[in-house]
């Protein structure tokens, strides 16, 4: 049998056949599964914002008790499929809100975080938008508060050999709950402040907000420096700033009346300097001629 040449078929090869359709498809999943997300991003953030403090609230609490729900459950199924220990070892004595199952370690940590998630976020609304060592101090006590009194009501009532028996009075529940969630927040300061040493000795400075930081100084409000940045208002947009603005970032009446003021000092003053019309201005230009001692604000 001979093998006309003149009409050979080539085969296309494997990498041939996928390029351009199996990558571009993955692509265009990925693309689309991005887009998706992002738009029940957009409309939950919506939402958050538009809703009350006690919403944000319960939504943020139950969105922690999930993540908390989940891994605990994990961990109760990692901790259920442990081998037993050799014959004559015997294991450490294990407290009763690690013992029970999936289920159990799923309730008591989703309890934990979900407090957690919920108490920051009060305090926070609470204390005007305020973020220190005291925030993550009182919602550790209240989430190990509620871990102790769920994790000891809700133990087994058969538990095995080595197990810490809970305690079952009103009194001992009480103090054994108050011990965890002091022992939460101190432990939650420590971390807190051990950190913000580390953080503050490698902290750079952003150009994009040195006449902001500058602005706050001067005016005593440096705790609000954070509302600009998550807001994104840069040096670029301080001449521009309105009340609503500054409502957006969470400032309140009154540092925004003395914010508005100080902006509006400096625009007459650059007026008078720059002369009115011509490029939009802003604090981050240099003031040329400015008087020693001057201050907007005065």
């Amino acid at each position: 049998i001979e093998l006309d040449k003149s009409k050979s078929t080539k085969f296309p090869r494997l990498s041939e056949q996928t390029s351009g359709t199996l990558p571009s498809k993955i692509k265009a999943m990925a693309n689309v599964i991005q887009e998706t997300q992002d738009k029940i991003m957009t409309k939950f953030n919506d939402f958050m914002k538009n809703s009350s403090m006690a919403t944000e609230v319960a939504v943020t609490t139950a969105g922690g008790a999930l993540q908390g729900g989940f891994f605990g459950g994990l961990m109760g199924v990692m901790m259920k499929n442990q081998p037993a220990p050799p014959p004559g070892v015997t294991p450490p004595p294990q407290p009763a809100a690690m013992i029970g199952g999936p289920w159990v370690l799923g309730r008591n940590v989703a309890v934990m975080t979900g407090m957690n998630a919920g108490l920051n976020l009060l305090i926070k609304r609470l204390r005007n938008g305020k973020e220190d060592w005291k925030n993550g101090a009182g919602a550790s006590f209240g989430a190990g508060f509620c871990y102790s009194v769920v994790s000891n009501l809700g133990a087994p009532k058969v538990l095995p050999a080595g197990v810490v028996v809970p305690p079952t009075s009103a009194g001992a529940l009480a103090l054994d709950a108050l011990r965890t969630g002091l022992l939460f927040a101190v432990l939650q300061t420590a971390f807190y402040q051990i950190g913000n040493h580390f953080s503050s000795n490698t902290k750079t400075e952003d150009t994009r907000f040195r006449a902001t930081t500058e602005m706050l100084t001067a005016l005593g409000l440096e705790k609000y420096e954070k509302n600009f940045k998550k807001g994104h208002l840069t040096d670029s947009t301080l001449t521009l700033l309105t009340e609503g603005a500054l409502s957006e970032v969470r400032i309140p009446p009154g540092p925004r009346l003395l914010i508005l003021n100080h902006v509006e000092c400096i625009k007459d003053y650059q007026a008078k300097v720059y002369g009115k019309g011509g490029k939009a201005m802003s604090l981050a230009i240099p003031m040329v001629g400015q008087p020693a001692g001057w201050t907007p604000a005065s």
